[in-house]
């Protein structure tokens, strides 16, 4: 079992690699670009949506509690999402990683000893 704060929070993910890509493009463009390039994944995702993934590719099988505490400063704001559209006119930009897929390549790299062998 894991126990865990409130997963009632929305929240937009963004895989790194795609957050690299966004930067080389904008430190690359030929032209000018809007004052603010917001770089996310564009959707909202229920955090214990997250968690529940993030379990399933790890092989947890077993109960996931909510605790209903959590950070106070976490627990203020319900929801964000990024407005990505300036990204995808102005660098010609989205995000090209699903959620899962990030996910599991996080697991993949986090999950491998430094010796090579893989955690348990």
């Amino acid at each position: 079992m894991i126990r865990l704060g409130d997963l009632s929070a929305y929240r937009d993910f963004v895989d790194v690699r795609d957050v690299a890509r966004a930067a080389v493009l904008a430190a690359t463009s030929p032209g000018p670009l809007p004052r603010v390039l917001n770089i996310g994944g564009g959707r909202a995702v229920p955090v214990r949506e997250l968690v529940r993934t993030l379990a399933r590719t790890a092989g947890f099988r077993g109960r996931i509690e909510e605790d209903g505490g959590g950070s106070a400063r976490s627990g203020a704001v319900s929801w964000q999402c990024s407005d990505i559209a300036a990204a995808g006119e102005g660098l010609d930009w989205r995000p090209s990683y699903a959620l899962e897929e990030s996910l599991a390549a996080l697991w993949a790299a986090t999950s491998v000893r430094p010796e090579g062998g893989r955690a348990p």
